[in-house]
């Protein structure tokens, strides 16, 4: 119990009272949290009830990032939902009811003593977990350091009442859905608005100008890509910085943020733009009232803001990079990654760059380190880079997320003919597939995509463009990204089930987004192609609109027609009744006339 006057902290394991200076709501969650965060770190169990207003998120996201596991009433049965509801679903771990939340700290506590058991279990064990995961989620975890691995797997061995890794792999077996829940205890997914103000305001006095000095001199244009974006806080500061640099001139330009991040939850709550108070209290206040309108938890980002940012759901050791990136952020992302797979995304990242020589923008705290033939060092201190030079070609990984070239996969002389062999095979298919589609794919009223295993276009036809409202060539580019109006998940879900089992796959009738300015209705078939040498696939797509429309058309017909039936057969009915009423009083008055 706090005094109305006073806030609770905690300070080297002490609870104290400190004075109310009028700077935050009286007495603040938010300063509780944070400094027990501080206090603990990944100790620390934060449990928030229910209650009004939006007090405690901006501390249940501290507790969240370090290390931490916060547990909420389910606001579907609290009294005031408005405080579990506010939180961003990425700073959750656990969602109860009231009674559950007992018995669910008890499983979380003993998971801190699975953890120190099962750091002497044999490293396989653990990769047969890992496996099943990466082949059940698409996602490949393997690469992630052990430590973050084993602290997660404990928990969640806990909470199902499992004491081996063995029973946790028998479990994940028979139970599916727990693969899904596994996965979102892996996921790092922690940010905040213009996450260290320093290195923001480095970039828009230093940076800025000479992506903006580039962008006119390439017709005004300038591409973003937020890696790892979480729930959407670091793409919205990049779009209010490049709206605050451009400021009048913005309607001239194209500016495009990707987005992107393997968790599908965040990326649909990122989409969405809206946040509660406490979350947007680091940014000034005239931020807040230019690009900021208010909603029902809070505060949303303005229509023009949003439509900068395309978000989409991907896994980084395993999707295409955007090519001609001017900026690539991706903030202490990097750090949970083996080195390995660090020097693989670094790799990649190098592909988006190198042809604007462009920027790679890391988190203070990363650990790796850009080599010197790619990268030059800009801020030794925000950890900013510019990317002198990059691979011609996607950089090749193997099915793991691993690069081809690694020593754990092939060795010495070896690993260089591999990488080599793959990349001029892959280099004379996309050839020939553009060859293909010079000759016989233009010309085709039906549109024809030609993509590869990581959904790479490598080649389209201008029907494909027109169908899916592609402005340019599109060649190289994500085609889940690139489609924009198609639902992502579900025609992710058909390509891969068409690379999977080799088989024909089609999503008929598919409603496009809004992008395209008017309704449309496409098929698609998803079809294996082996005419080139590599793993590819066609996507055909066919416009169903006018089908569509003239079914519905039909079938209100049809309905207007049944209607109509029904309602004459109801008048009929009527008058056969009123016929009958009829007979009857005549058949009264004949006998009243008789008596």
């Amino acid at each position: 119990v706090v005094p109305s006057n006073r806030h609770v902290v905690i300070r080297d394991g002490s609870v104290g009272l400190e004075a109310d200076h009028g700077e935050r709501p009286r007495p603040s969650v938010d300063l509780l949290l944070s400094t027990a965060a501080r206090s603990y770190g990944d100790r620390l169990i934060a449990v928030i009830l229910t209650g009004s207003g939006t007090d405690g998120a901006e501390g249940a996201v501290e507790v969240k990032e370090a290390g931490g596991c916060v547990v909420i009433q389910n606001p579907r049965t609290a009294a005031h939902p408005s405080m579990p509801a506010a939180l961003p679903p990425t700073a959750v771990d656990h969602v109860a009811d009231l009674e559950q939340i007992a018995p669910l700290l008890d499983d979380i506590l003993r998971g801190a003593g699975i953890e120190k058991r099962i750091e002497t279990v044999d490293r396989g064990a653990i990769d047969q977990v890992l496996a099943m995961v990466t082949r059940q989620a698409n996602i490949d975890f393997r690469q992630y350091k052990p430590k973050t691995i084993l602290r997660r797997i404990s928990r969640r061995m806990a909470l199902n009442h499992l004491h081996s890794l063995e029973e946790y792999r028998d479990h994940l077996e028979a139970h599916p859905q727990e693969v899904g829940a596994l996965v979102q205890s892996l996921l790092i997914k922690v940010t905040d608005f213009f996450r260290d103000t320093e290195a923001f305001a480095y970039l828009e006095a230093e940076i800025m100008p000479k992506l903006i000095e580039q962008g006119r001199e390439r017709g005004r244009v300038l591409r973003f890509w937020s890696a790892g974006c979480a729930t959407g806080e670091e793409a919205y500061s990049l779009a209010i910085l490049v709206a605050s640099t451009l400021n009048r001139e913005l309607p001239e330009w194209s500016v495009r943020i990707f987005a992107t991040d393997v968790d599908d939850e965040a990326v649909n709550y990122a989409r969405r733009g809206a946040y509660p108070p406490s979350v947007l209290r680091p940014l000034p206040a005239e931020h807040k009232a230019r690009f900021f309108e208010p909603s029902d938890l809070g505060l949303r980002v303005t229509k023009s803001l949003r439509q900068m940012i395309i978000f989409g759901q991907q896994d980084l050791t395993r999707g295409a990079p955007f090519p001609r990136i001017d900026l690539i952020s991706c903030r202490n992302l990097l750090i949970y990654f083996k080195p390995e797979l660090q020097q693989s995304m670094l790799d990649l990242f190098a592909y988006s760059l190198h042809q604007t020589r462009g920027y790679l923008f890391l988190g203070k705290a990363e650990t790796a380190r850009p080599t010197k033939s790619t990268y030059e060092l800009i801020n030794k201190k925000w950890k900013i880079y510019r990317c002198m030079s990059g691979p011609l070609q996607v950089p090749i990984r193997a099915p793991n997320g691993i690069r081809a070239a690694d020593p754990a996969l092939v060795d010495g002389e070896q690993a260089g003919e591999a990488v080599r062999g793959r990349r001029e095979a892959s280099l004379g298919d996309e050839v020939e597939v553009r060859r293909v589609n010079e000759l016989f794919l233009r010309s085709l009223p039906v549109g024809i995509c030609v993509i590869d295993r990581s959904y790479k276009i490598l080649s389209m036809n201008p029907a494909a463009r027109r169908l899916l409202g592609v402005r340019e060539a599109a060649t190289d580019h994500d085609f889940l990204h690139t489609a924009r109006g198609l639902p992502y998940r579900e025609v992710r879900s058909a390509i891969d089930r068409t690379f999977r089992e080799r088989t024909v796959t089609v999503l008929p009738n598919l409603e496009m987004g809004s992008t395209l300015g008017e309704a449309r209705v496409l098929t698609i078939q998803i079809v294996p192609f082996e005419g080139i040498g590599a793993e590819a696939a066609l996507v055909c797509i066919e416009n169903a609109t006018e089908l569509v429309q003239n079914q519905r058309r039909l079938d209100a017909v049809q309905s207007e027609h049944s209607q109509l039936a029904d309602e004459l057969g109801a008048a009929n009915q009527s008058l056969t009744e009123i016929n009958k009423d009829l007979q009857d009083a005549n058949e009264e008055l004949q006998a009243a006339n008789e008596e």
